[in-house]
């Protein structure tokens, strides 16, 4: 059975939602100045699917995200302990 956790996907949310709103604001902002609708169905047109293609991406890809930040604070610190050691023998 799969452990599923919805971190990664709401941090995907999080990450992608900056570039929604700006994509969003433009899209709602046109509508509104040309007559197509209203702002708010322009911005959320374009923000919706674009927070949502986010969260999906998180969902979908989190155990490999997870693997991805554990390997690398595992180099990361194995070179710290190294560069500790080297620093100690003066080399």
């Amino acid at each position: 059975m799969e452990d599923k956790s919805d971190f990664w996907a709401d941090v995907s949310a999080v990450v992608v939602t900056p570039v929604a709103i700006a994509a969003g604001l433009a899209k709602g902002t046109y509508d509104a100045s040309t007559d197509h609708g209203a702002f708010i169905e322009g911005f959320n047109a374009t923000a919706s699917p674009i927070i949502r293609a986010g969260k999906n991406f998180g969902a979908e890809h989190g155990p490999t995200i997870t693997k991805g930040v554990v390997t690398g604070a595992a180099g990361a610190l194995g070179a710290r302990i190294v560069h500790a050691g080297l620093r100690a023998l003066r080399l």
